[in-house]
């Protein structure tokens, strides 16, 4: 963990305060209109408070969300009394307070201490002139941010953005104000750390290190900023930088200037910090003091990584490609975009984050891009990343809008920088930050300029505020202006020749299999939407069954057209299915292999840098393109994108782009062999052209290799892919599958899956083998169908794969544990767990009907 200021300097104002609405709509409560106060915990927001007192049933559940918009719109009073006895001592007494949410007036004994408007900016303020002996009484009184936004849209005007909501006239987190995947929850609170701090002399404020590899030894530059207080003029700064061992490295030390001091280490044969999969991630320890004639004033400490980043482009016959080298070795990235776990920040702790990581390293990520509209990341999810070797592609906190360049939004945008990079500056896995989310694409295609009529949208924040914060204070650190970026604000930003791109118009307009259409330098976000998990919906659904025209169901369904698309997606594939179960698998199926069909395309291509799928993790449970839930279980895109994503995929594909109306095509198909690894890869490959029954009809044998960051590729012969309809191929190397159909499921018309099943007790867990009497696409064993049968909760029990595609006479075991690793109690009668719903196969339903689109052969290459 990173820190500066000795405790013993600090008194901590969190935990139990008192709330109090004091404004609001005339449909405020009467437990809020009455003044009683509230018991709150700080940090915490409004609604969590509200709920931790019973006064607010779960917003999330049914169709409450509507239960809970006055709170938005009221005004809050957080208070507590302290005794202040002067047990820490200082020159100067400040008032800390990492982060308020977000129009608030602070008060102390009565006295006006400052007024705040943004989320995003930690304050500081000297309150010893305040502070009486004895009892003192702190308040906090916030705003509603909605009714200042709005206030606000009326003085500046119309600014373009996706949603009827004045997010982009406040500077606090745009998702809070409701999203494709996300609730309207407009938050207040004291939401961050407060705390009173006593210093004198001279107060560490930032240490930013920056490094460079020079051959076999690392140079780190430490910058260190600084407070002064008083006349205090010989102040000296010590760095000492110790190896992950615990042994020091370096030391150096120089005389302070006004406010910072600059000193420089040099490590000989470093160890270095490298992405998951690529080595190991070392990191070192970096103590920075500061005082005088021998007495420390202030400390300070980092853990840090010792790595090089650079974003590399070079002109190539589309355009120009785009990748990120660390410690000059180009980095195939495997990612996902990353939301706020929760609309509520104090709901995720350190452990919750600990597991959300854990699932995008288990699911082959390398890569978290965490998107603007939310919040910036924590220490605690950063240093998660560190240690994991999880690369962070960092957004600043623009999102989908057009924003108003006026001096005071310059300034607020500035000084949020300006702490952030110094905050976040240190971790090794920071390796890109961007100006934005799709605030330079709307320019082009979403009709911002007839809305704004020649007024600013925000562009220099993205060309110059931005970038002049990142080259002051990060200036080793790659930047980006925006996501998506083709180079300059005179291109299309979203331009497939050169630069990160989104693809959108596949889940908007198209089957899955057109995103073989194109050939990108780095995809950052393309993605699927498909329900959470049974339990996960089952759970916020109170009322009918689990479909579509459910009105809580589509309740939870924020995508634009979103049951519409969804439709669409399973059309060609498996008709319109009409049982709440087979609705909800078969849409998980879509999502799954669109996915995986997308990335695996992309990561055969030797131009493509980078895959980001859009997202990880949702923020409460919705049908979103998440792939694991808001109660943190995994759906079948987590499993299918774990082999796509994997260091080794083999991966069936047309020889070309854009051949996908037909994707045998006139080039034909073949198979290629990815290697992510270290070290060359080389893999003898059976493919074979089997009947549907599973009786083999032609194959073929051959070896790939592949080198480090490397792809191996070769046609099959036609004799393999003149195949029938009802005919298919696979190819298997080395524990790698993959599978090829000529036609979608719908016009297979196979008869009904076979297969036995047995499930077992085995020291703890579930096992349950399923043997294939005929062939097997998508099998899936659903953990959370056994919370009744297992006694446990649904989002505690895991299973160890799914999406597996099984041929006749073939067997695979499935595993079900608890997640913390506690032994399951295995009830004798296990019958449950060996049918629908908690085994499911395609074909085990009667949802096959309906007539595939022309362009919709062949959704899946993985299995």
């Amino acid at each position: 963990m990173n820190t500066f200021t000795p405790a013993p300097q600090a008194l901590d104002l969190g935990g139990s305060w008192n709330l109090t609405w004091t404004a609001g709509p005339v449909d405020a409560p009467s437990y809020a209109t009455s003044g009683a106060p509230i018991r709150a915990s700080v940090p915490g927001q409004v609604h969590t408070d509200l709920m931790a007192a019973g006064l607010l049933d779960d917003p999330d559940v049914g169709l409450r969300e509507a239960d809970q918009m006055w709170i938005g719109h009221s005004q809050w009073t957080y208070a507590r009394h302290f005794a202040w006895d002067g047990t820490i001592a200082g020159e100067r007494i400040e008032l800390v307070a990492e982060g308020l949410d977000t129009f608030a007036t602070v008060t102390l004994n009565g006295h006006e201490v400052a007024m705040t408007a943004d989320q995003h900016i930690g304050y500081r303020w000297d309150v010893a002139h305040l502070l009486l002996p004895g009892e003192n009484l702190l308040e906090i009184r916030f705003g509603s941010a909605w009714d200042a936004a709005h206030e606000c849209e009326i003085q500046v005007g119309e600014l373009p953005r996706p949603y009827d909501e004045p997010y982009p006239f406040v500077r606090k987190s745009a998702c809070n104000f409701g999203w494709d995947w996300g609730p309207h929850y407009v938050t207040a609170g004291i939401w961050q750390p407060i705390r009173l701090e006593a210093w004198s002399g001279v107060r560490i404020d930032s240490i930013r290190p920056d490094v460079t590899l020079d051959g076999g030894s690392a140079r780190v530059g430490i910058t260190v900023g600084l407070d002064r207080q008083g006349t205090t003029s010989d102040v000296s700064v010590t760095a000492v930088l110790t190896a992950p061992d615990g042994s020091e490295v370096a030391r150096s030390s120089v005389a302070a200037g006004a406010d910072r001091a600059v000193l420089a280490l040099e490590v000989a044969d470093p160890a270095l910090w490298w992405p998951t999969g690529l080595g190991d991630q070392p990191l070192y320890g970096l103590s920075v003091t500061a005082g005088t004639e021998g007495h420390v004033l202030a400390e300070g400490t980092r853990r840090i990584g010792l790595r090089t980043v650079v974003v590399e482009e070079e002109p190539d016959a589309v355009g120009t490609t785009w990748a990120l080298v660390v410690n000059g070795r180009r980095v195939r990235v495997r990612g996902y975009n990353w939301i706020p776990d929760d609309p509520f920040i104090a709901e995720v702790t350190e452990e919750r984050l600990g597991r959300r990581l854990d699932q995008a390293v288990d699911g082959g990520a390398n890569l978290l891009r965490i998107w603007g509209g939310g919040y910036f990341s924590t220490e605690e999810f950063m240093a998660g990343c560190d240690e994991r070797g999880l690369m962070v592609w960092h957004d600043f906190l623009f999102a989908c809008a057009a924003y108003d360049e006026s001096d005071a939004m310059i300034e607020a945008v500035t000084t949020e920088a300006e702490q952030a990079v110094a905050r976040l500056s240190a971790h090794p896995s920071l390796v890109i930050w961007c100006g934005g989310n799709e605030c330079v694409w709307g320019m082009y295609d979403w009709g911002w300029p007839e809305i704004l009529q020649g007024r600013p949208y925000g562009a220099a924040f993205y060309t110059e505020v931005l970038p002049g914060v990142i080259g002051r204070l990060d200036p080793s650190r790659p930047y980006v202006p925006n996501s998506p970026w083709a180079g300059s604000l005179e291109k299309h930003p979203n331009s497939r020749d050169e630069g990160p791109v989104h693809i959108w118009e596949v889940w908007n307009t198209v089957d899955f299999v057109h995103y073989r259409d194109v050939d990108p330098p780095f995809v950052s976000e393309m993605g699927w939407c498909a329900p959470p998990a049974w339990s996960t919906l089952r759970r916020v659904v109170t009322e009918g069954d689990l479909v579509p025209d459910n009105p809580q169901v589509a309740h939870h369904m924020r995508a634009a057209d979103g049951m519409e698309k969804l439709a669409r997606g399973l059309e060609p594939y498996f008709g319109a299915p009409e049982a709440a179960e087979d609705w909800h698998y078969l849409t998980q199926m879509v999502q799954a292999r669109s996915q995986a069909v997308g990335a695996e395309w992309l990561r055969t291509r030797e131009r493509c840098a980078g895959v980001v799928i859009w997202q990880l993790n949702d923020c409460w449970p919705v049908l979103s393109w998440s792939a694991v839930d808001g109660d943190g279980i995994e759906k079948p895109v987590w499993y299918a994108l774990r082999r796509s994503f994997a260091e080794r995929m083999l991966a069936i594909v047309p020889v070309t782009a854009g051949g996908t109306d037909d994707p045998t095509g006139p080039d034909g198909l073949e198979i290629v062999l990815v290697n992510d690894g270290l070290d060359a890869a080389s893999d003898d490959v059976v493919v074979r052209r089997l009947t549907l029954d599973g009786a083999e009809v032609g194959r073929a044998e051959l070896t790939l290799t592949a080198a480090p960051d490397g792809t191996a590729r070769t046609a099959l012969p036609a004799a393999l892919t003149e195949a029938s309809d009802r005919e298919f191929l696979v190819a298997d190397a080395d524990g790698l599958r993959s599978t090829w159909f000529f036609v979608p499921d719908a016009a297979l018309a196979p008869s009904g899956p076979s297969f036995t099943a047995r499930a077992s007790a085995d020291g703890g867990f579930l096992r349950i083998t399923v043997e294939a009497g005929s062939l097997l696409r998508d099998l899936c064993v659903f953990a959370d169908r056994l919370a009744d049968l297992l006694d446990v909760p649904a989002p505690d029990l895991t299973v160890d794969d799914m999406m597996v595609t099984l041929l006749p006479g073939e067997t695979v075991t499935f595993t079900v544990s608890r997640r913390d690793g506690a032994p399951l109690t295995v009830p004798a009668d296990l019958s449950v767990a060996e049918r629908s719903p908690v085994i499911r196969c395609i074909g085990d339903s009667a949802a096959l009907a309906g007539t595939p689109r022309p362009d919709a052969a062949e959704g899946t290459a993985a299995s």
